[in-house]
């Protein structure tokens, strides 16, 4: 998917052959530098998409516009989960689904939802990767949760993941939590109360209810520790789209969630767009309609 831009980035820029003309070669060398400083700037800063609920009403259909758009103009793809009706059902749909969102890429990062947990083995073997993993890059710690494993829990794994990211985390700017499930407005007094006007799904405990869950007892506590070491973590969580297609959230302790998700054939349907500048090592982000991101 993004073979193109892997190639752009290895391009050689050096400037043309230099005259002897004590002129030209001031301009020359004027133009070099500034050819120069323009790529050093576009490569120090990188763009993030973050796009969720994407699946139709039967496989292997996703919503149109998603299927439309280039995403190798974005430096990475974070996928919130319910890419497809059943996405995992079969070898066809996720080749269709591989076929526009290059799964496999390390630069894809994809929070499992309910209706992609068909075949657990079958996502596996077509991303590469386990099905919830750490992974690092341009001073960015991923961690990316399946919260179909345990009915909405964080399980043992996944816990002892981000117990040893909270341990050894130390170059990192961010730490970013992808998952499906809105595990964080459980338990929460501020949030539980907007469960049915923001989470795709109410609270319950079938597979597709947002289940009582571990995340306040056992999670939240590592990632105020990791705040408390000066790196800003979010949560973006992707069962989103049909009541509401953003949400933002701050606790007192500093933590942000985050979830975007977009509603099949809704005019109005965001993605979430980020843009990291690795120099100074900020992230900001902003709510962009997905007709916009269109090329």
């Amino acid at each position: 998917m993004r073979a193109l831009k892997k190639n752009w980035q290895n391009l050689d820029y050096r400037s043309p052959d230099i005259q002897p003309e004590k002129f030209y070669l001031t301009r020359c060398l004027i133009l070099s530098l500034v050819i120069s400083s323009l790529f050093s700037c576009k490569d120090n800063v990188k763009t993030y998409l973050f796009l969720s609920h994407t699946r139709t009403d039967s496989n292997p259909k996703i919503d149109s516009i998603a299927e439309k758009i280039d995403y190798s103009q974005f430096d990475m793809l974070w996928l919130g989960g319910d890419i497809a009706w059943y996405t995992s059902a079969d070898d066809a749909t996720m080749e269709y689904v591989d076929g526009i969102f290059d799964l496999s890429d390390e630069n894809t990062l994809w929070a499992i939802g309910n209706h992609d947990y068909f075949s657990a083995e079958r996502i596996q073997r077509f991303t590469k990767r386990p099905n919830s993993y750490g992974y690092f890059k341009n001073g960015i710690t991923y961690l990316v949760l399946n919260t179909q494993d345990s009915a909405s829990n964080i399980n043992a794994e996944q816990l002892e993941l981000l117990t040893k990211i909270t341990d050894t985390i130390k170059y990192s700017s961010h730490l970013i939590l992808l998952h499906h499930k809105l595990i964080w407005m459980y338990g929460n007094p501020d949030l539980e109360v907007l469960v049915d006007s923001v989470s795709n799904v109410s609270l319950g405990t079938s597979s597709h209810s947002l289940n009582p869950n571990n995340f306040y007892q056992e999670a939240y506590p590592k990632l105020i520790d990791i705040a408390n070491k000066g790196i800003t973590v979010l949560c973006i969580g992707g069962d989103i789209g049909i009541k509401t297609n953003e949400f933002e959230h701050t606790t007192i302790e500093g933590i942000t969630f985050l979830a975007s998700g977009i509603n099949l054939g809704d005019k109005n349907n965001q993605v979430l767009l980020f843009e990291h500048d690795i120099k100074s090592r900020t992230l900001t982000w902003k709510y962009r309609l997905i007709n916009s991101i269109l090329d």
